[in-house]
């Protein structure tokens, strides 16, 4: 399949671009989850600098966005389209090297339709790619996030929650109290300012012949172990708040069926009138969904904790693939990001953000099949 795969994506208008193909390493690792970062092709340079190719196209758009805007030579809504190859470390019957054909559109606004929209474009392109057969799973990263703003809880343990939310296992890590109180060495660092901890964290690695990590510097482990310190230090999760969380982690529903199953466990809360500009916009969002682009959604699932393997998606979040086995390996997917241009700029560019994909190798696989009736 070619470039006229993405087709449907043109109606947004926008150019067709190629972003860079290197990255500084630091960049997807801090943004992507446990299951991509260990798929990352990270190398060194000739000055000893790590870095590694693009394991998607959404990370190097965005950087070619920041610079245009900060440029002044783009304002308001704009468009990215791509039709480019993205790199991860082989696993399975999985290429180390595959072509991605999406979009990226920023500035926006963040509304239930443009969300549709999106879902829609990529549903549009799958079908017009031969792929009739297939189910779609959808999440929305803003839920959990938001609840945990309106339960009553420090502000350290909200943000070690927020930051727990974005590992597989991380919330119920976090909330299993008994497992964290036998670290005894994190314990030790509550308190202790940078330099100290560093002290004591050298002191460790050279006990236990420690020499290096091959996925994260010293300096993340410092920064997380005194946030873990801090954790505790900020006291024990009520039970209320406890309970409602566990909720949502478990929740997975039709997505007809998601507002109300949420607003259930949001009235036991006592949050409900805190949460339901939330739940009224995935309402809507589902509601446009299902007249706009109903065909993937006959046995469609949704969960507020899905969609983390990026850790830059911050709302909606939604993939597309075969039924069976093959589920884990979707044909099309998107999300919105709203929050990463300000934080790749440091808060110099500020713009909402969604996007679209379909792997053209993975429609081919759909189509050999037989998704095509």
């Amino acid at each position: 399949m070619n470039a006229s795969i993405g087709k449907p994506f043109e109606r947004l208008g926008g150019a067709l671009v190629d972003p860079d193909m290197v990255l500084p390493a630091a960049l997807p690792l801090d943004l992507c989850g446990e299951s991509v970062r260990a798929r990352l092709c990270v190398f060194a340079d000739h000055q000893n600098q790590d870095l590694a190719l693009r394991p998607d196209l959404t990370l190097p758009v965005a950087l070619e966005e920041i610079k245009l805007r900060e440029s002044g030579s783009v304002k308001g809504e704009h468009v990215q389209r791509y039709h480019a190859r993205a790199f991860r470390q082989a696993v399975a019957d999985e290429p180390m090297e595959f072509i991605q054909t999406g979009f990226e559109r920023f500035g926006a606004p963040t509304r239930p339709e443009i969300d549709a929209e999106v879902f829609g474009l990529v549903s549009d392109a799958a079908i017009g790619a031969g792929v009739h057969i297939g189910v779609a799973r959808f999440g929305d990263l803003g839920i959990l996030p938001g609840i945990i703003e309106l339960l009553d809880l420090s502000d350290a343990t909200k943000a070690g929650l927020r930051r727990a939310f974005r590992e597989e296992g991380g919330v119920r890590a976090f909330l299993d109290r008994s497992d964290r109180a036998s670290n005894l060495f994190v314990y030790e660092l509550q308190s202790l300012d940078r330099g100290a901890v560093e002290a004591k964290i050298a002191e460790k690695f050279k006990a236990e012949s420690i020499t290096h990590f091959s996925d994260r510097t010293t300096a993340e482990i410092v920064t997380r172990l005194m946030e873990q310190a801090e954790e505790i230090e900020s006291g024990n999760v009520s039970d209320l708040a406890s309970e409602t969380l566990e909720a949502v982690l478990e929740l997975q529903c039709k997505p007809s069926d998601a507002a109300n199953r949420l607003r259930t466990i949001a009235q036991r809360a006592d949050i409900e009138t805190g949460l339901s500009p939330l739940l009224d916009g995935l309402e809507e969002r589902h509601a446009l969904i299902s007249q706009q682009a109903p065909e993937f959604l006959e046995g469609a699932m949704f969960s507020p904790a899905f969609g983390r393997r990026f850790t830059y998606y911050d709302g909606f979040v939604f993939e597309i693939g075969e039924l069976g086995e093959r589920r884990s390996s979707p044909f099309g997917a998107g999300g919105r990001y709203d929050a990463l241009l300000t934080d790749l700029s440091h808060g110099s560019v500020s713009a909402t953000a969604i996007g679209g994909v379909v792997r053209p190798d993975r429609l081919a696989l759909a189509r050999a099949n037989g998704a095509t009736t």
